[in-house]
């Protein structure tokens, strides 16, 4: 009976070691030591040359980003553009078919463990109450984008749509361990600006308000979206944009999330979330 005895209070400390574990890795944000990052950016059409040299600029900055400082493996990050001259000769066209067979692709190979990032900026529309992503050749909808992301098994996953109408898609999107980021609401039909600053501000150490030498997500947004109401405010031209993140599963996101603190709303989650593990300025062993 002894031996049982401490053979059971030895089985619960190894219980209490592990959830204490599985808790610490929950709340870094980070990516752990052992698990893989995997990204999937997507451009879609876009009918001025203006915007589409703009939101092709983001792709590359952010590509560039992944690859240097998340440090991604290039196997697994993959680029679908609106045409093959963009970003690498590897990339495919970001056509409903192969945005399908990467996303597939992506659930065979992530783990539980894994984190998953998926990139949408291009145009989009709103029809019969749907969000159509505006691909080369036929479009698909924010539902048959949630139906196809719902079998990759990430446990952390950050969702970005950046086009008209993203709003419209959180509900569907959303999900325990899911960030979603919409560059503007439902309401909003007008192409958007969001990763013109908010790419940038991923790397920018002036995102990092409490100076931890990290730059988490809810600090990037926070910049980009506080550039934009200065863009609109500078131009005198009325803000047809408003960001959103969501973060807590409830379907409903926000526009404020860095008052998450006082709301107990969006924003919590993607404070703790951070793109590399590492401190700026850290020298890697």
């Amino acid at each position: 009976m002894k031996g049982m005895k401490t053979d059971m209070k030895t089985a619960m400390f190894a219980i209490i070691l592990a959830l204490t574990a599985t808790s610490i890795h929950a709340g870094s944000g980070g990516p752990s030591q052992n698990a893989e990052t995997n990204a999937l950016i997507v451009t879609g059409i876009n009918k001025s040359v203006k915007d589409r040299q703009t939101k092709d600029k983001a792709v590359v900055d952010l590509r560039t980003f992944f690859l240097s400082s998340v440090a991604i493996r290039k196997d697994r990050l993959a680029v679908l553009a609106n045409s093959r001259g963009l970003v690498e000769d590897d990339s495919q066209v970001s056509t409903a078919a192969n945005l399908k067979s990467r996303i597939d692709e992506a659930a065979r190979v992530v783990r539980t463990s894994d984190r998953f990032m998926f990139y949408y900026v291009g145009q989009a529309n709103i029809a019969d109450g749907k969000l159509r992503l505006n691909l080369p050749g036929a479009d698909i909808t924010h539902e048959q984008l949630a139906q196809w992301l719902s079998r990759i098994r990430a446990s952390s996953a950050l969702i970005v749509l950046d086009c008209p109408g993203a709003g419209l898609a959180v509900k569907a999107l959303a999900g325990p361990g899911r960030i979603i980021v919409a560059g503007c609401t439902a309401e909003q039909p007008y192409s958007t600006r969001f990763s013109e600053y908010f790419v940038p501000a991923l790397s920018d150490a002036q995102s990092d308000a409490n100076d931890d030498g990290r730059v988490s997500l809810l600090e990037a947004f926070t910049s980009a979206s506080k550039k934009l109401d200065d863009f609109y405010r500078e131009v005198g031209l009325l803000k047809t944009e408003t960001p959103m993140l969501e973060d807590n599963a409830d379907g409903q996101a926000s526009d404020q999330p860095w008052k998450h603190e006082l709301n107990r709303g969006d924003g919590l989650a993607a404070s703790k979330f951070f793109f590399s593990s590492q401190k700026r300025g850290a020298v890697s062993p």
